[in-house]
């Protein structure tokens, strides 16, 4: 039910780049955002990946930029779930 809040990982972008605050984004979606950063010369921001599966969303900080929003929405995509695991066997 609360899946949708969970946070999958955080990007801060900076003067000197993006990195990563807190989870395992994918390294083509890091090297992408921080590309967008410089293309569109944004100097600050966060962003956040929220929720599990195919109700994961992108939320942008405030003072991140409205031009380099789509173009980051653009490069995502989804985090896939993780494989189930195996339950107990019957016995019988």
């Amino acid at each position: 039910m609360f899946g949708r809040f969970k946070l999958n990982y955080r990007l801060r972008i900076e003067a000197a780049g993006a990195r990563v605050i807190v989870g395992r984004p994918t390294p083509a979606f890091v090297r992408a955002v921080r590309e967008i950063a410089q293309l569109h010369k944004i100097e600050r921001g966060e962003i956040d990946c929220r929720g599990t599966g195919a109700s994961a969303r992108l939320r942008f900080s405030r003072d991140f930029p409205d031009r380099g929003r789509q173009a980051i929405r653009n490069v995502w995509q989804e985090p896939t779930a993780p494989a189930p695991t195996p339950g107990r066997r019957a016995n019988g």
